[in-house]
Parts: C-alpha cells; sequence; structure tokens
C-alpha cells in the first residue's frame, strides 16, 4: 500500500512538473514576441531660390582679317564669329552688337586717326542682300535665327543678308526659353569702300552683348 501511494506521489509530481514546464514554455514564448513601436510622421517643407547664370564666349573668330580691299570688290571676313552661350534664365537671352561709334561711321579706322569706312547701309531691322560699300555683318546661324537675315547657312553664303553696326546694343537674336547645355550662333563680316576710299591701314572691334532674359 505505501508502495502505491509513493508511486501515485511520483506520478503526479512528474505531471506537475510536466505541466509546469508547459506553462514555462507558453510564457517564454509569449515574452520573446516582438513588440511593435508607435509611429508618426510629419513633413519638413523646402523652398530655395535659383540665382543667375551665364557664361558667353567666342568659340571661333575672335579676330577677323579682310586682307587687301580693292575698291568696288567686297570682301568676306576671313572667317565667321561663333558664338556660345550656357544660361539657367528661364526666358533665354539675347544677343546683340555695337560699335560705339556715332553717326554713319563704322569701327573701321584708319591709322590717321582721322578717317573712318562707312557702315553698311542696310539696318538690324531690315537687312538686305549685299549691295553698295561700307562694313557690315550677317547672322548666319542661330537657334532663334530670324527669315530677315536670309537663307544663307556659312558666314560667306551668297544668300545672307547684312546689316551696319550701330552705335549702341541692339538685339541682332533672341533665344526663347531656358535651354539646358550651350546655345550657339554665327556671325559674318564683310567689307567695301568706294574708289575715294582714302589708302592705308583699318582697324578696329565691335562689341557683342549677351543679356540673361530672366
Amino acid at each position: 500500500m505505501q508502495n502505491k501511494v509513493k508511486k501515485l506521489i511520483k506520478i503526479d509530481a512528474c505531471v506537475l512538473g510536466l505541466t509546469i514546464l508547459v506553462i514555462s514554455f507558453v510564457l517564454t514564448g509569449q515574452m520573446s514576441r516582438p513588440v511593435k513601436a508607435a509611429t508618426d510622421t510629419k513633413d519638413v517643407s523646402l523652398s530655395t531660390n535659383a540665382q543667375e547664370y551665364l557664361t558667353f564666349t567666342i568659340t571661333a573668330g575672335s579676330s577677323i582679317a579682310f586682307g587687301d580691299l580693292s575698291p568696288g570688290s567686297p570682301v568676306v571676313g576671313s572667317n565667321g564669329t561663333t558664338t556660345s552661350v550656357t544660361t539657367n534664365a528661364a526666358n533665354g537671352y539675347t544677343l546683340a552688337v555695337s560699335d560705339s561709334v556715332s553717326g554713319s561711321d563704322s569701327a573701321l579706322l584708319h591709322s590717321d586717326t582721322t578717317t573712318r569706312i562707312l557702315d553698311y547701309s542696310g539696318t538690324i531691322a531690315t537687312p538686305t542682300s549685299w549691295s553698295g560699300t561700307g562694313f557690315g555683318f550677317c547672322l548666319y546661324s542661330g537657334t532663334n535665327k530670324d527669315a530677315k537675315w536670309g537663307t544663307g547657312t556659312s558666314y560667306n553664303d551668297s544668300n545672307n543678308k547684312y546689316a551696319g553696326v550701330p552705335q549702341t546694343a541692339t538685339t541682332i537674336m533672341t533665344k526663347t526659353g531656358y535651354t539646358e547645355g550651350a546655345d550657339t550662333a554665327g556671325i559674318g563680316w564683310k567689307v567695301d569702300v568706294p574708289n575715294t576710299q582714302k589708302t592705308g591701314s583699318y582697324s578696329g572691334s565691335v562689341t557683342l552683348t549677351v543679356t540673361a532674359v530672366l
């Protein structure tokens, strides 16, 4: 009888131990389960104002030679002048030309510092096919080249139309809208003189001006 009681107690102890083990396992498993953290979001407002940027270079033709000039025989410059403009301006840019010389005189001044070759008679408002004498220029290429400059595509194209260079900066091309990267234009030069033009050496310069349109 005592042995039976001992066995029963032993069995009950084993059952109790197993029960405690199972409960311990369940509790341990519940405690190791990850707890999801609470979250919230907030936006950060951003603002900036991109400032104007512009670079202007003459990539070819910063010096133009006409060589010997015989009255009545027009001479085209040794090459054209190619400009390159890079700007972040939202509305593009304007390209203008001037010579700071008043009246109908051109930038080409005799070595006597008095005598000048006259401007070509065509105007920027109304360029003309070459006729007569004087010093003039044409716009033969450009993103927004106006039809008024003729159909020429090179600096010495016979289809170019010419104008004299004005005293103050006057727009010859307007590039509209934003352009990513460089934008180019090509300008040609031409000169002729009457047989009354004083012999000798003439030289001078013209100014190209680029203005961003914001």
